[in-house]
């Protein structure tokens, strides 16, 4: 192989390098996040099956639900209905419609009822979700409990969950829409509805997490891969001047 092509295949394999390099990561700028905490939402310690006390922020049923003192509330204090108010300001309003690519997620910290049970083939402990009346989806539709199946046969395992009579807890997300984000919060207000299906006897809201992130920006080089590729270029460069500078010998 002659000098020349062997300087070729060298400038060419750096181009090709350069080019096969990764391109910069793109990210989504976060615009917007609130979060509502339970302020009487604390983790019980109590192994038994009076732990779901309303004074540590515990929701049940009649009969399923205790006092601080360990009786249960003949009424029970699970409403049909939970509701969630998140606020914004002129700000983010404005930051949110200048990104209608953007997209929002609803995430909830929760325990007790939810999730499917080991052993059940249907999940139906779940939230049904909607934003400003339009549904999104279902909390822990998708979640999983660790107890084995026969919760209640053998010893009791409280340090299992969701889905049973402690408070592990678990995380649940659902995305919103862009238009159905920036609609509901054109008034300065997202209500957000949850509604427990009629197997979740108890309830745990730890906190709930509205956020809206703008669209992933598009992939641009990372600085090496410039300047590989810059330094690839200047080599060919220089070696298309240096065979252009190389005497041609006069013919005979």
């Amino acid at each position: 192989m002659s000098a020349k092509t062997e300087r070729l295949c060298a400038v060419i394999g750096c181009l090709i390098f350069a080019a096969l390099l990764p391109f910069g990561s793109a990210h989504a700028a976060l615009i917007y996040s609130q979060t509502i905490n339970n302020p009487l939402a604390t983790v019980s310690v109590l192994d038994d099956f009076s732990n779901c006390r309303d004074s540590q922020g515990c929701l049940g049923k009649p009969g399923l639900v205790f006092d601080a003192a360990g009786n249960p509330i003949a009424a029970g204090n699970l409403p049909d209905t939970l509701s969630f108010a998140f606020t914004l300001t002129a700000g983010e309003i404005a930051a949110i419609n200048a990104n209608p690519g953007g997209a929002g997620t609803l995430s909830m910290t929760a325990s007790r009822d939810l999730g499917l049970r080991a052993g059940t083939a249907v999940n139906t402990d779940f939230l049904v979700t909607s934003v400003d009346g339009t549904l999104i989806g279902n909390l822990f539709g998708t979640t999983v409990s660790t107890c084995p199946a026969g919760e209640n046969s053998g010893p009791i395992n409280f340090a299992c969950g969701p889905n049973f009579h402690n408070d592990v807890t678990a995380v649940s997300s659902l995305d919103i829409a862009s238009l159905l984000f920036r609609t509901s919060a054109a008034d300065g207000t997202i209500n957000v509805l949850v509604n427990p299906t009629d197997d979740v006897g108890r309830l745990k809201v730890f906190s709930l997490t509205l956020q809206f992130a703008s669209a992933s920006a598009s992939a641009v080089p990372e600085p090496a891969s410039l300047a590989l590729l810059g330094v690839g270029l200047t080599v060919f460069g220089w070696s298309q001047s240096k065979r252009r500078r190389i005497a041609v010998p006069a013919s005979e």
